[in-house]
């Protein structure tokens, strides 16, 4: 049970390389259909819809427990009260059918979550995670999410992983009169996106040949109306461009002409961005924060830069540092593609899936 694009988010982009790889050669996959198509802002909104759907995907679910013999229920779980009330009949229904059931968490908040949770929920919370039998987290560095929660023996990890050939993305384009910074994310506040805007002016007052692309969508009309006040305040249009949201060539021709990728998150969901792993597969250096599991896949000093939340100063700092040595541009570009092959490639992450599908129905 999982949602497939669109909308373009963590889980339903991990579920489409799952169906579209050698996993579904490994198991025999019913694939139970949960996304919600309509746009991102109507996240964390519950309207009749939602109720609609819910009850749509309990009765799919409901009618595969009667007439399937498959052995395991896979669920990404929500970390919100909501959408964590709506996952539990699908845990109370599989389990009660003898089904073994996998939570894959595709985030980092689960913790805040459940200690922000009033009596009631903390103990439906304790109860629901009693009965499954693996949680799947996206880092090490997660596992702690489920302290007194989850026996160990029971956690595991499968950081994220897809494919992206180095050719498609760092060969030669044409020689550029301009350096050019990447914000590529939704544009949620949380996301960093206005901290990037906020170093513009004072990497113009150094170099005056950079080029700031933010690519993806608004999700308040505040924000954006806000952004559009400030770069005309600062006298800063020259430098900046807001693409909307770029997909397929347009991303891969976007990845190859980027110079440096700046994603200084502090988005509470936040677990292992994708974005994070499409800079490190495109060769780039990358300038983020200590978010979820993104230390994990960006080495301070190594592949990039690790600075403090909410900071544009230091963003600023790191984008003038990394314009003024373009050898250590090029030397953390090349270790961002050399982790990436490493730890972070589809095969990688299929493997890890199979294994975690394999260890809980070889488990008693």
């Amino acid at each position: 049970m999982a949602p497939t694009p669109p909308p373009y988010m963590g889980p339903s982009i991990a579920t489409q390389i799952i169906l579209n790889s050698r996993f579904i050669d490994e198991f025999n996959v019913i694939h139970i259909e949960t996304a919600d198509r309509r746009p991102l802002n109507n996240l964390g909104k519950y309207d009749l819809t939602n109720i609609y759907l819910a009850l749509k995907h309990y009765l799919l679910l409901f009618r595969w427990l009667l007439f399937s013999k498959a052995d395991l229920v896979y669920i990404p779980i929500c970390q919100a009260t909501a959408g964590f009330l709506r996952d539990v009949p699908f845990i109370v229904f599989s389990k009660l059918f003898g089904k073994k059931v996998i939570l894959h968490l595709r985030g980092g908040h689960f913790r805040e979550f459940y200690n922000s949770s009033n009596k009631v929920m903390k103990y439906i919370i304790e109860q629901t995670l009693t009965r499954i039998d693996r949680m799947i987290v996206l880092g090490n560095s997660l596992k702690v999410l489920f302290e007194g929660l989850i026996p160990e023996e029971k956690l595991s990890v499968v950081p994220n992983g897809l494919n992206i050939s180095l050719d498609k993305v760092r060969f030669k384009s044409p020689k550029k009169d301009h350096l050019m910074i990447l914000f590529l994310s939704n544009l949620i506040e949380t996301k960093g996106f206005k901290g990037v805007l906020y170093s513009v002016k004072k990497v113009a007052q150094y170099h005056r040949n950079v080029r700031y692309v933010f690519a993806g969508s608004w999700r308040r009309d505040e924000d954006k109306f806000e952004c559009e006040g400030y770069i005309k305040r600062e006298k800063i249009k020259d430098y900046v461009e807001f693409t909307g949201t770029v997909t397929g060539k347009d991303k891969t021709k976007l990845l190859r002409d980027t110079d440096i990728f700046a994603f200084p998150t502090y988005y509470p969901m936040e677990g292992h961005p994708w974005v994070i792993v499409e800079a490190m597969a495109s060769g780039l250096p990358i300038i983020t924060t200590d978010q979820g599991c993104i230390k994990e896949s960006v080495i301070h000093g190594e592949n990039g830069f690790i600075i403090p939340k909410r900071d544009s100063d230091s963003i600023a700092e790191k984008i003038i540092y990394l314009i003024a040595h373009p050898e250590e541009r090029e030397r953390m570009g090349s270790k961002s593609r050399q982790l990436y092959e490493i730890n972070f490639t589809e095969e990688h992450f299929i493997c890890r899936m199979i294994d975690a599908i394999n260890l809980t129905l070889n488990s008693e």
